[in-house]
């Protein structure tokens, strides 16, 4: 059953924000039982001009071929496991509306588990949402490590969740793989996110916007959140690298009047711009900018966040064709590669009738796909410890949804943000276009992260072009 609860938003008429609340029985973990579903309701928020089913609905008939396809899930047995669960956990900042990625590391294993699970043994899925809040984000970790026994974290999308918990997990020698966003995710010894992150999607549309739309001065502007600072810092140190004049706007994310934050951001007279913030947010801003003839005015960049397949549906597409670019870390929602229409086909098999497909799903769905090809490399027992070795250990992942291989860098590895290799695509004509295939993200903050691939012989062709850059 899913109870609805609307509210509008009267931002000059152009958008309303559905807010629902699924139940545990409408996404039952299959094959167990109740105290193995989901922890809690989870809150989610979605936007569009339309019922988002509407908007669903076209996306899946643009890749209705891969429903049609068997899930490729562990190792595919057919068979439902039965053994002792192994239990995995999550922490995320779903009532904050950042994102619910979550639930596609939820579908994979509950197709795992309806193909033999982890050498018969189900996989259990522990998720908590922090609230964004410090406090509650460690009695979370505390409750899932201490009291759940969680073997590993999987799925992971807190703004706060690293800052709060990666001593612990390094205490506990408990590994997280999934979404970061704080700086902490991609400096700690024992977290390390699927995407790129706030900071190289941030670059990465900045850099596209020097180096093919001529810009040559450039507004950041983000929400005063834990670590914002180093999203914006990073664009401008790219900046200072590259002879492009930054300017940083932070805004109070608990009284936003996108009106007022346009009329900010024009008022710099930069020739472009960087909104980093969620996409429902970037609807609102959007159609702030029109009022003022924004587009006209500079050269609008945004984040991954941007991308979902109902986002050029919720915007005036008209106004905005070819006059906004996003920044994507992950692949295209509809790709026809292997990994990605496998994803496609764990969600219509497995996933919830309203599950976001979207780059944070996509992420969490990769991630929970290297977590059970560690599990099932382990040859003796499949505990904590054991897992955390082979996770360490493993060898990079391939995806055709990534642009570079995914890595954990080794047992010694203090850091992890193997993806920074992004793509670019705009509005073309009410639709999302690439514009720009895989490029490196310039980063100077980066350097570290390139000499270790250079040393374990990863994305060599990507980094090579990263140290030539000018």
């Amino acid at each position: 059953m899913v109870t609805w609860r609307l509210r509008f938003c009267l931002r000059r008429g152009k958008i309303w924000i559905p807010r629902f609340r699924w139940n545990d029985e409408d996404r039952p973990f299959q094959n167990q039982d109740e105290s193995n579903s989901l922890m809690g309701d989870i809150e989610l928020r979605l936007m569009s001009r339309s019922l988002i089913g509407l908007a669903a609905g076209a996306f899946f008939a643009l890749a209705s071929h891969a429903w049609a396809a068997t899930p490729d899930c562990g190792d595919n047995t057919g068979k439902a496991a039965t053994g002792k669960p192994i239990p995995i956990g999550a922490v995320t900042s779903i009532s904050l509306n950042i994102g619910q990625g979550d639930r596609a590391a939820l579908a994979y294993f509950t197709c795992v588990n309806a193909n033999g699970g982890i050498h018969g043994r189900p996989i259990t899925y522990h998720d908590f949402d922090d609230q964004g809040k410090l406090d509650i984000a460690a009695q979370a970790a505390k409750k899932l490590v201490d009291d759940e026994g969680v073997y590993l974290m999987v799925g992971s999308t807190s703004i706060v969740e690293c800052a709060a918990n990666g001593a612990f997990y390094l205490k506990k020698n408990v590994l997280d793989i999934g979404i970061g966003i704080a700086p902490p995710c991609y400096r700690s010894k024992n977290i390390a996110p699927v995407n790129g992150g706030p900071r190289q999607t941030a670059i990465g549309g900045a850099d596209y916007a020097r180096r093919l739309l001529g810009a040559k001065s450039f507004t950041c502007v983000t929400r005063k959140i834990p670590g914002a600072e180093y999203f914006c810092r990073g664009v401008e140190a790219w900046g200072q690298k590259y002879r492009v004049k930054v300017t940083s706007i932070y805004t109070d994310p608990t009284s936003i009047d996108f009106a007022s934050e346009v009329l900010q951001i024009l008022a710099t007279g930069a020739d472009a711009v960087m909104a980093i913030m969620p996409g429902d947010q970037g609807i609102q801003l959007l159609a702030a900018a029109e009022a003022q003839d924004g587009a006209a005015r500079m050269k609008w960049t945004a984040p991954t966040t941007f991308y979902t397949a109902e986002f050029p549906g919720a915007i005036d597409s008209k106004y905005w064709n070819k006059r906004l670019w996003v920044n994507t870390e992950l692949g295209d929602l509809a790709g026809q590669g292997v990994d990605n229409q496998n994803w496609l086909a764990v969600e219509k098999a497995y996933g919830g009738k309203r599950d976001l497909l979207d780059n944070t799903a996509q992420a969490d769905y990769i991630a929970a796909r290297i977590a059970v090809r560690a599990m099932l490399s382990i040859k003796g027992a499949v505990d904590r410890d054991a897992v955390t070795e082979a996770l360490r250990n493993a060898a990079p992942y391939h995806t055709d949804i990534l642009c570079s291989d995914w890595y954990w860098g080794g047992p010694d590895a203090s850091e992890h943000n193997a993806n920074h290799v992004t793509r670019m695509i705009t509005i073309d004509n009410g639709k999302w276009k690439t514009v720009e295939g895989c490029f490196p993200d310039l980063d100077p903050g980066l350097a570290s992260i390139v000499a270790l691939e250079n040393r374990l012989g990863i994305n060599g062709t990507f980094n090579a072009e990263y140290e030539r850059a000018k």
